[in-house]
């Protein structure tokens, strides 16, 4: 019982703080952020801050994984959306996040947590791609490949677009990334059992 509510109060511990980062970034750069300001902010002591934190690179990282855990679930709850990459979801949900986001991009945690969206984004296109095509289909270029490009793609808009502070409309962003992504390089050129019969007609 006295672990459970030391965990429980280590859990709040950790949402104060980076709230208090969240609040914070809507205010001034994250440059200019201190610990001290986290601090006061979230109403805890230092040594508490510390316990849990070894920095504020540390609290930056733990909300933006927050951030991106929440988009990961948003995106497993589709349900039954018919576009093979979520590019409208995770357009709006960088503009509604968009402050601590531009603060990823410039981060030295930044890069290494895109990555880990990129692979999350890449899973989830290739299991659209294979539940919304027969599996009679070959490909011009295979599925992880088609993915991994598509993934790519959309993240390097989205770090292009919140670095120039968003001149374009979700809307926009999404029409260009359609554009971007060239389908057509990609889409089902003939079944297996074409190609099979192909090969022995030979």
């Amino acid at each position: 019982m006295r672990q459970e509510k030391q965990d429980r109060r280590s859990q709040r511990t950790r949402q104060l703080v980076t709230k208090a980062l969240a609040e914070l970034l809507q205010e001034k750069r994250y440059e200019d952020i201190t610990v001290r300001d986290i601090v006061e902010r979230a109403n805890v002591g230092s040594s508490t801050f510390y316990a849990h934190y070894f920095d504020k690179e540390d609290v930056q990282a733990a909300l933006l994984k927050q951030l991106f855990e929440q988009l990961h679930q948003q995106l497993l709850r589709r349900g039954g959306r018919q576009e093979i990459v979520p590019s409208m979801e995770l357009i709006q949900h960088v503009q509604q996040n968009a402050q601590q986001l531009q603060a990823l991009v410039r981060s030295r945690s930044g890069e290494t947590l895109w990555k880990v969206v990129e692979r999350s984004i890449s899973q989830i296109i290739e299991q659209s791609i294979m539940e919304q095509t027969s599996s009679k289909w070959s490909y011009a270029v295979p599925v992880p490949i088609v993915a991994h490009y598509l993934a790519a793609t959309l993240l390097t808009l989205l770090k292009w677009w919140l670095s120039t502070d968003m001149p374009y409309s979700p809307e926009q962003m999404n029409d260009f990334f359609q554009q971007l992504a060239l389908p057509d390089r990609w889409v089902p050129v003939k079944s297996k059992d074409e190609e099979i019969g192909k090969r022995t007609s030979r």
